[in-house]
C-alpha cells in the first residue's frame, strides 16, 4: 500500500531558524565562500542522479555557479564535481565543527526540543508507514547513515524503537550527539569508507535524512544498498528543485537556503522516480512538505530591512503573512513542488 502525506506546521522551523533572518550577512558570506571553493572543482559531465550525459546549455547561474537541468530525469545539477577536496572542506575539516554549527543545539533542553519538534514527526512517519505495510517496526534494526548530531536516532528511540544506531563522518557531531542522547549510539566512519559502511551494515532499515544529496557518489551508495541482502528498506529526506530556487534567483543578497553549499544538485519527482526504478526500489510512502512559504516570508522580510522600509511596514508584513504560511505551503506541497520530500522505499 502506497502512502502519500502532505504538509507540516512551520512553527518549529520559524523558531529554530531565527539566525537566517537576524544574521543574513554572515550566512550569505559563508554561502559565497563555499561557492568559490565549488567552482574550482573539475566540471561535471554526467547527471548526478541518472548518470546520463549532461547538456552544454546552462539553465541558471547563481553565485557564479552554472546549473543544468538533466534532459533525461530532470535532476538539477551544478556543473562541478563534488570532489574529495570539496567534501572534506564542507564536512570533515576541523572534525566537522564548523559545519555542525548550523545544526547544533546549545544544551540538552534545546536538543530535545529540536528532536521532538523537527525529527520526531519524521520518525513517526517512518514507523507508521512500516506498520501500514503490515510490518513490525520494533522487530527491525535501523542504521541512520550521516546521522549528524543524532537527532533522528534520538527521535527513533523516542518513537519506541530500540535497535537503532547512527554513523557519521564528523567526530565533533558524534561526540556531541552521544553526550546529548546519553548513550554511545553514534559512531564515526571515514568519508572514504562510505560505501564500505553501507556494504557491511546488518540493518534492515537504512535512513538518510538530508544526506543523500551530500554524498560524494550517491549512485554507488544506492548500488551498495541494492546489493546488501540485509537491507530491505531505505528512508530518505532530500531537497528538491522547488519554488525556493526561483526565490533565490530573485534575491541574490538574501541567504540561499535551498541551492547552496553542499546542495550542489537537487532532486525532482521525476528524478526520484528514475532512482527508484533504476535501483529496484518500490516507493512505499512519500511525505511532501517544504519551507518555500517560509523562504518567501524571509526573503521579503530581509529585503524590507535591507532597503530601509519603515518598521511599520516590516511589522505589517509579519502580521499579515505569518498566519497564512501553512495554508500557502500546503497547496505547494500537494503539487509535489515543495522544497523537501521524505520517501520510504522497499527493495524489490
Amino acid at each position: 500500500m502506497s502512502i502519500k502525506r502532505y504538509g507540516k506546521s512551520s512553527s518549529a522551523l520559524l523558531n529554530q531558524k531565527t539566525s537566517f533572518f537576524a544574521e543574513n550577512e554572515k550566512h550569505l558570506k559563508n554561502q559565497r565562500r563555499i561557492a568559490e571553493i565549488y567552482v574550482k572543482q573539475p566540471k561535471r559531465t554526467n547527471c548526478k542522479n541518472c548518470n546520463k550525459e549532461l547538456g552544454t546549455v546552462t539553465d541558471l547561474v547563481k553565485d557564479g555557479v552554472d546549473y543544468i537541468v538533466c534532459d533525461y530525469c530532470e535532476h538539477l545539477n551544478g556543473i562541478y564535481e563534488d570532489t574529495s577536496d570539496f567534501c572534506n572542506a564542507m564536512y570533515t575539516n576541523d572534525s566537522g565543527e564548523e559545519y555542525a554549527a548550523n545544526y547544533q543545539s546549545a544544551d540538552v533542553d534545546s536538543y530535545n526540543y529540536r528532536t521532538s519538534s523537527i525529527y520526531l514527526p519524521k520518525a513517526n512517519f517512518l514507523y507508521t508507514s512500516l506498520q501500514s505495510n503490515k510490518l513490525k517496526p520494533n522487530n527491525l534494526e535501523y542504521l541512520d547513515f550521516g546521522a549528524g548530531s543524532g537527532y533522528f536516532v534520538a527521535a527513533l528511540k523516542k518513537a519506541g524503537l530500540q535497535n537503532v544506531n547512527g554513523t557519521e563522518v564528523s567526530e565533533h557531531q558524534v561526540n556531541f550527539g552521544n553526550a546529548m542522547i546519553g548513550e554511545n549510539v553514534l559512531r564515526t566512519h571515514n568519508i572514504e569508507d562510505t560505501n564500505k559502511t553501507i556494504r557491511e551494515s546488518t540493518a534492515q532499515v537504512i535512513s538518510m535524512i538530508g544526506v543523500l544529496e551530500h554524498v560524494q557518489k550517491p549512485r554507488e551508495v544506492l548500488e551498495e544498498i541494492k546489493k546488501n541482502d540485509h537491507i530491505k528498506y531505505l528512508y530518505i529526506s532530500v531537497p528538491t528543485f522547488s519554488l525556493s530556487v526561483y526565490l533565490e534567483q530573485l534575491s541574490p543578497d538574501v541567504f540561499h537556503r535551498q541551492l547552496h553549499g553542499g546542495h550542489t544538485h537537487l532532486y525532482t519527482e521525476k528524478s526520484l522516480q528514475h532512482l527508484s526504478k533504476e535501483f529496484g526500489f518500490e516507493i512505499m510512502a512519500e511525505w511532501w512538505f517544504g519551507a518555500d512559504a517560509v523562504d518567501l516570508f524571509r526573503h521579503v522580510a530581509v529585503t524590507l530591512e535591507k532597503t530601509n522600509a519603515s518598521t511599520k511596514l516590516q511589522n505589517k508584513w509579519k502580521k499579515d503573512f505569518i498566519p497564512i504560511i501553512d495554508a500557502v505551503q500546503i497547496e505547494i506541497d500537494k503539487k509535489h513542488y515543495s522544497s523537501e520530500v521524505h520517501m520510504l522505499f522497499k527493495k524489490i
